[in-house]
């Protein structure tokens, strides 16, 4: 049975209230990661989607940003979009992370 790492890290953060995201991503990238190291889940493109979506929103709340290093589906774009606008409307990232996120997720020229 594959896991549907994508849907359920949505179906979380989409039901949460905006304060309370950023410190969920850091733990779900957490257990991520750990999970990926002890090979109870695959370095699938799901996990790299959401471990770069939570390096843009470090970065971003930093004031920098760098271009993601390849496309993410563009459901996911959607969603990360609907995020950031949800952070940034609850001033827990800059309203400049809107730019910088069209920057980050578009397809390098």
């Amino acid at each position: 049975m594959e896991i549907r790492v994508f849907e359920s890290f949505a179906k979380m953060i989409s039901s949460m209230p905006p304060e309370t995201i950023l410190l969920a991503l850091d733990a779900e990238c957490k257990m991520l990661r750990g999970d990926v190291e002890s090979q109870q889940l695959s370095a699938s493109g799901d996990v790299f989607s959401i471990l770069s979506f939570r390096q843009f929103v470090q970065m971003a709340k930093a004031g920098q940003v760098v271009r993601c290093a390849k496309p993410l589906p563009p459901d996911h774009i959607e969603f990360y979009k609907e995020t950031i606008v949800r952070l940034v409307q609850a001033r827990e990232l800059p309203a400049e992370s809107m730019s910088q996120f069209d920057f980050a997720f578009s397809p390098a020229v």
